[in-house]
């Protein structure tokens, strides 16, 4: 799935108890986008509040195996830099659907 982004904060994807792994890719060629690992309901994620940082064409993979279950399961935020960057996310189950 692709999600354009913009600088309001927004979950990028939900809580997900059977998610296995999670690949996020900025697809932007100019701005940054801000992600975080939200507990809450509040959407805490900001350019100076975030748990990682990724620059225009930038990735994140993180599996359960090496980042554990509660990094790949929780609810994940974002908000651009600036503009409306694109974010591709990937995310596998062992669920068959």
């Amino acid at each position: 799935m692709t999600k354009t982004t913009s600088i309001s904060a927004e979950t990028l994807v939900p809580r997900n108890t059977g998610r296995k792994s999670l690949s996020i890719q900025n697809q932007d060629t100019t701005d940054s986008v801000y992600l975080r690992m939200e507990e809450g309901e509040v959407l805490s994620v900001s350019s100076t509040v975030h748990d990682w940082k990724l620059g225009p064409g930038a990735s994140l993979f993180l599996s359960s195996v090496l980042d554990g279950t509660e990094a790949i399961q929780t609810r994940w935020t974002v908000v651009a830099s600036a503009n409306t960057p694109r974010v591709a996310v990937l995310e596998s189950e062992d669920i068959k659907r």
